[in-house]
This record gives structure tokens, sequence and C-alpha cells, in this order.
């Protein structure tokens, strides 16, 4: 379904890591030195940022919006709705999203919304708040969200064990007078190759996935009928983000990859790559493309204008103790 918005921007955006750093190389017992190096060089991953048994997802995009919030970039009174995109809630109930509101010290008078996406998450995210910016009384949308899978893994699935991180991350959406449009092309199809149920693992049949993305994903990007200056996608792994950009016709120093540090970081995984390119001074494009697929399996591609001004440097969050 293709979808546009006018006046709309990202005020603000701020992403959260936790502490704890694993790296690759430790997987050597376990998978064989050879395994892991190929890994390494095929998928891109050297090491990850995993919570602490004691930290949930909501920590990580709590500390993210409050950086949000201390840098200026956003008023917590002015927030009309909250939105929280995961795969791991704290919990089934009550909805982490309300919790967040508390935690926050934000308005009871706003509307708070949990909202199940894993990999696409952030630019399902930034469609359901463009939806929500339509109506003339909300000013400002919250979207938080983050992923910390890292503890619904098999420890013995090559798969998955090297390659997912965890991390939070906070966005302020807002109204800009004459800013430039937000296009959304977003797409769904039933499929178990990527699965996590209650209180089970997670799991991915990694041929269905890479089939999936390299056909639909660069259909959908072509589709949008625009040729980027820079191609953002979901930090799947390294060499499916090459495939896509093969079959996009779009040269690969236009892709940026920024696993080696991160992983795979599901629904932070865009916010991370945006920050991480703010972080090192990159100039703001005149022609972004966004592109996020997984979980569903659902596919979604944006164009909208980019300010990394707008974009902080990444903070780590210290293990929390809880009651």
């Amino acid at each position: 379904m293709r979808e546009t918005f006018t006046g709309l921007t990202l005020k603000g955006l701020a992403c959260a890591l936790p502490e704890r750093v694993m790296e690759v190389d430790t997987f050597a017992e376990r998978f064989g030195a050879a395994t892991v190096e190929r890994f390494k060089k095929v998928v891109g991953v050297e090491r990850f940022h995993v919570a602490a048994p004691n930290q949930r997802t909501s920590d990580l995009a709590e500390a993210a919006a409050k950086h949000l919030f201390a840098q200026g970039l956003a008023k917590p009174e002015e927030i009309d709705v909250l939105l929280f995109v995961t795969q791991t809630p704290d919990a089934v109930a009550p909805a982490t999203s309300s919790l967040l509101q508390a935690r926050l010290g934000l308005s009871t008078h706003l509307f708070a919304l949990d909202l199940n996406q894993g990999c696409a998450g952030f630019l399902a995210g930034l469609l359901t708040a463009a939806h929500f910016l339509s109506n003339p009384a909300v000013r400002n949308v919250l979207l938080l969200g983050g992923d910390t899978l890292s503890r619904h893994l098999d420890p013995n699935d090559q798969t998955s064990a090297m390659l997912f991180g965890d991390a939070g991350f906070a966005a302020v959406i807002g109204r800009e007078e004459g800013a430039a449009p937000w296009t959304f092309d977003s797409a769904t199809e039933a499929s178990t190759a990527i699965t996590l149920p209650h209180g089970g693992t997670f799991a991915m049949s990694g041929t269905d996935v890479f089939n999936f993305t390299i056909t639909h994903v660069p259909e959908q990007i072509k589709g949008m009928g625009l040729t980027p200056d820079l191609l953002l996608l979901h930090q799947a792994n390294a060499f499916i983000l090459k495939q896509v950009a093969r079959f996009c016709g779009i040269p690969e120093e236009r892709v940026p990859i920024r696993l080696a540090n991160r992983g795979n970081t599901s629904s932070a995984s865009l916010p991370l790559l945006l920050c991480d390119l703010a972080a090192e001074g990159t100039p703001n494009p005149q022609s972004p493309l966004l592109s996020a697929f997984g979980v569903g399996l659902t596919w979604i591609t944006a164009s909208l204008p980019l300010n990394f001004a707008t974009c902080l440097p990444p903070i780590l969050v210290p293990e929390m103790l809880h009651d």
C-alpha cells in the first residue's frame, strides 16, 4: 500500500545500547574457529551488545527517551501519543507503552499503544505516527522501541546466536510547515520463516528469509521511482545488504553497512544506523530511501527527508536493578 503524508518532521532520534558486549570470537569454542571466521567475513558481525539478565527492552527505550528530552529535542509535556514497537515487551499485560508513560512522567491524557513488530518496526512506527498526526489534535508522537532478542536465542543455533544484538531507541515525530512529503510503501505476507513463540525460542529459516529479501525488497525499492543518493537498509547481514544493493542497481558505497559492532538489532537497526552515520559526520542526503524487512513477513520502504543534526550519538546503559 502506497501512502503519502505532508507537513511532518523527525524532530529527534536517540539510541541506547546495553553496556555488555559479546565478541563473536568467543563462539569459536562452540562452533569452531573456521566457522566463526567465515561468519565474520560473510555476515559482517564482529561483536554486539547484549542486555544483562535484569535489563528489559523498556529500560533501553526509556534511557533513549530521557536522553532525547535532556538534549532539548522534545518536550515531555507536548507528547500526545506514545507508541512502543517491539517483539520483546516487558510482559503480555499491561502494555509496556503504558508503563513507559508513567516512568517518563508523561501526561495521563495521552494515548499509549504497543506495536508487535520486528525488523520493520521503526518504519512501521513512523507510518503509524504519521497517521496519528493527520489528526490536528495530536502535536507530537513519541515512538519508542527496541528488542532484547539475546535472551530468546538458541545458543547452539549458528544462524542467530552470533547475529542478534540488543538495543533501544526513541524518536519524536511532529509537524513542520512546508516539509518535504513522507511516502511509504508497505506490504505483509503471512510466513513462519521467522518465529518467536510465547515463552519459546527465536527461530529463523535463513534460506527462506534470504529468498524473500532479494526478491520482494528490491522490487519495492525500485517501485518507489527514485534514485537514492543514500539507501538505508535494515542491518540484517552484510551479504544480504550487498545483494539488495546489486539487485537495485545501487552502488555499494551508497548503501552503508554498520553491522560490525552492532549485529542485527531488529527494530532498532535503522535508528542505530542513522545515529551512527550522524556521529560519523555524514552529510544530509538529498534523496534518501529507508527500507526494512523481517518477521511477518513485512517489508516497508519510505522516502522522507533526513537531518542528521537531530540524530544523537548512541549512549550506553548500565545494568539496572528492579524490584
